[in-house]
């Protein structure tokens, strides 16, 4: 349930429907199969699930590229349907795109490049998914609502106003029900966040004034929502803590349910995974996979899937803008959350990002290269990582200003001989950004007002940094 795009690492996934039909269900025995995708050598997606039935590994099919944010719901009248949503290069608008049970493709126009999309609520309680996209205009959050874009012939569209800039943007149901409220989440008094949700059947809206700090501060991971038997949704939230990531929930009361500590900075996602009431928080990384069930304190132990994992939550921004009503911009989160979203939707933002996280420790920045370089690495950028680190380790890193903008790329040069891998920008990915410091600090400062920048390491995003200073280095 991670919004995210999916690259590789980054993956966006969507909320569940109806409580009755379990998501991600491929071999219909009422479990939640685990599910991620495969990024292909061509860079297509497969998407592959392992049965609960048999502990097998199953193709359920092959849609989209690592461009495209995942949109995988129940948008037929029954079962889940893998999908995603990519940016028609004609006219910039938004195409949703679905496999139904014969994996015959089917396709809806809905929304703009630098729209956030949110794909998977059930906002008309009929046991279909709606399509969402957010935009800025005015300094305001515009909801456009396509109720049950792949189960009607004719969907229905329907225009909100509802929160502004600075407002985190998520779904979830406040109360028994299949009903899913559209909700921002912002900063409230007394170091405490306050949640804003709408019902769009009714017209009602809701304020719950203490939820924690942390949902609209700092980083503020995305909320995402647990589905219960009955009763609202808990609200869930993934963030960076010392030695590894916090997965915590809580009621809309704000009373902490649960709170576990996990290892790596892996992707959060929800099902029904244990066959009992209410669904579960399933965590992946390369150090530790568990199931949580935070109602009982359960954590169980499971295999690493590979790839990247995905559910029913998927929030993220697609493509870019030109507005400058867009510049604030939303960004990847779902349930593992991330991103930086200050509002709706648009070009400015850190949806790259399927996790921020502070600069670690054996991470060292240069503002300029080696001086035993005689080439263009010697006045250049440069990340060194002391060995022992886990990674990621892409081919090629993005620095990111504090909207997202592309300021500088650093390429792989190299792994081992005595570092755990060395980027620099001026070579391979990066042989069109041969910048130091200064000039990615200044490039910075001309797009945001400020010199800060993130790491994008295929996905999770090191930072903030003041690009024209050095980290952990006394060669600089």
């Amino acid at each position: 349930m991670r919004a995210l795009r999916v690259l590789v690492g980054v993956v966006c996934c969507v909320c569940s429907t109806a409580f009755g039909a379990v998501p991600n269900d491929w071999d219909g025995d009422g479990v939640s199969d685990l599910t991620r995708v495969e990024e292909q050598s061509d860079k297509s997606l497969t998407w592959k699930a392992v049965l609960s039935t048999t502990g097998a590994t199953t193709t359920v099919g092959s849609l989209g590229t690592t461009s495209d944010q995942v949109a995988m719901a129940q948008w037929l009248v029954s079962g889940t349907q893998i999908g995603i949503v990519s940016v028609n290069s004609s006219d910039s608008t938004l195409t949703w795109s679905i496999l139904d049970s014969s994996a015959a493709k089917i396709d809806k126009t809905f929304g703009k490049a630098g729209d956030l999309v949110m794909a998977g609520a059930d906002l008309n309680a009929n046991g279909t998914a709606d399509a969402v996209v957010v935009r800025l205009v005015n300094g305001a959050a515009q909801w456009e609502i396509a109720y049950d874009l792949f189960a009607s012939s004719e969907s229905k569209t329907e225009t909100v106003t509802f929160g502004k800039a600075g407002d985190r943007t998520f779904f979830a149901r406040v109360e028994g029900g299949l009903t899913d409220w559209i909700g921002v989440m912002r900063k409230g008094s007394r170091s405490r966040s306050v949640a804003l949700m709408r019902n769009m059947s009714t017209g009602e809206t809701r304020q719950f004034k203490r939820l924690p700090k942390f949902a609209s501060q700092g980083t503020r991971p995305r909320a995402f929502a647990i589905r219960q038997s009955s009763g609202a949704d808990l609200l869930g939230f993934q963030y960076a803590k010392s030695g590894g990531m916090q997965i915590s929930t809580f009621t809309f009361a704000g009373a902490k349910v649960s709170a576990d500590l996990v290892s790596g900075s892996g992707t959060s996602v929800v099902g029904d995974f244990n066959s009992g009431d209410g669904q579960e928080i399933a965590y992946q990384d390369e150090a530790e996979s568990v199931v949580i069930n935070p109602l009982q304190g359960e954590v169980r132990e499971i295999s690493d899937l590979g790839g990247a994992p995905v559910d029913e939550i998927n929030v993220g921004v697609v493509g870019s803008s030109s507005s400058s009503d867009s510049s604030s911009g939303g960004s990847s989160g779902g349930s593992s959350g991330g991103g930086s979203d200050s509002s709706g939707g648009g070009s400015g933002s850190l949806s790259q990002c399927s996790q921020i996280v502070s600069w670690p420790g054996g991470y060292i920045y240069k503002t300029v290269g080696s001086h035993h370089f005689t080439d263009v690495r010697r006045n250049t950028i440069g990340i060194v990582i002391k060995p022992g680190a886990r990674g990621p380790f892409p081919g090629c890193v993005q620095a990111l200003d504090s909207k997202g903008n592309v300021v500088a790329k650093l390429s792989l040069y190299q792994r081992g001989a005595g570092w755990a891998a060395r980027y620099y920008a001026g070579i391979g990915c990066a042989t069109g950004t041969p910048f130091n410091g200064a000039s990615v600090a200044s490039k910075a400062q001309a797009n945001t007002g400020s010199s800060s920048v993130y790491m994008n390491f295929g996905g999770v995003c090191y930072g903030p940094i003041n690009a024209s200073q050095c980290i952990g280095s006394s060669h600089c």
